[in-house]
């Protein structure tokens, strides 16, 4: 684990983010891993790029993540409150669901305000060397997430699972389960996936730790004893989940279906 404050300098070998503070203080993080998640640090859960220190709390704990699959770095930003821009060229926009990424894009998340008010932002620059390999199938820089995923029906209070553009019905949900997707599916802010941590989902299944029974607690295996259940009624394969996939050390993201209608504007199909 490595902080902004250590600045020290990472031998690039693959993949890599140039990270410049707000302060412009620089250091250089090899991508190690299929997922790498940004945030702030807290005791005892810390990111794999940690930006800080932040007093101000401006940056998420669980900000956003970058994921490689198919020969490619996409990022998501976990429904963070202030956001991630993301500058590709001349052209800057917030993310609203999972984005492939190029050498040179510069993610943008805000770190401070200046005494004029003028937002400053933590710049991470997205650098790999293997820039040679072409796109698949030649597309743009746009890229959502394309596997399973999952659509919440808020009407009729079903989800349903949606691959290839056919949706099923997700049966055999126990109450907790299903409460667990609707809580995550209700995070996502326009479709995209959302990651929340532990102990946020502890208290969203179970309430703040004051309504809790004498002599009772909860912990992140009753959280993985629920997911488990889930996986098995929303999986094809609970062994190798792809809707609610485990963020490690931090917590669970849900994929959910960009522009699907899963706020019951649409009817049931039959996620």
């Amino acid at each position: 684990m490595m902080t902004m404050e250590e600045k020290r300098v990472v031998g690039v070998k693959g993949a890599a983010l140039r990270v410049s503070s707000p302060e412009k203080a620089q250091a250089v993080f090899e991508l190690a891993g299929v997922s790498v998640t940004i945030g702030r640090a807290v005791p005892e859960r810390a990111p794999d790029v940690g930006l800080g220190p932040d007093p101000q709390r401006w940056v998420g704990r669980l900000h956003c993540t970058l994921d490689f699959a198919d020969g490619m770095w996409s990022v998501t930003d976990n429904a963070s409150v202030n956001g991630t821009l993301l500058k590709h060229g001349d052209t800057i926009e917030r993310l609203q669901a999972r984005k492939r990424i190029q050498h040179g894009d510069t993610l943008l998340i805000l770190g401070d305000m200046d005494p004029e008010g003028e937002p400053v932002y933590w710049e991470l620059t997205f650098l790999d060397p293997h820039t040679t390999r072409p796109a698949p199938f030649g597309s743009p820089s746009d890229v959502r997430h394309t596997g399973p995923c999952l659509r919440y029906d808020w009407v009729a209070a079903r989800a349903y699972r949606n691959e290839d553009g056919e949706e099923t019905l997700i049966t055999g949900l126990r109450p907790q389960g299903h409460q667990l997707l609707r809580y995550m599916a209700g995070r996502s802010t326009s479709g995209a996936a959302v990651a929340c941590e532990h102990a946020e989902l502890i208290t969203a299944l179970w309430g703040a730790h004051e309504e809790w029974a004498p002599h009772r607690s909860y912990s992140r295996a009753d959280i993985a004893g629920v997911v488990r259940a889930v996986r098995r009624c929303v999986e094809a394969d609970p062994s190798n989940p792809r809707i609610l996939e485990t963020v490690t050390g931090i917590g669970y993201r849900l994929n959910v279906l960009a522009g699907g209608g899963s706020t019951g504007e649409q009817g049931a199909s039959g996620l």
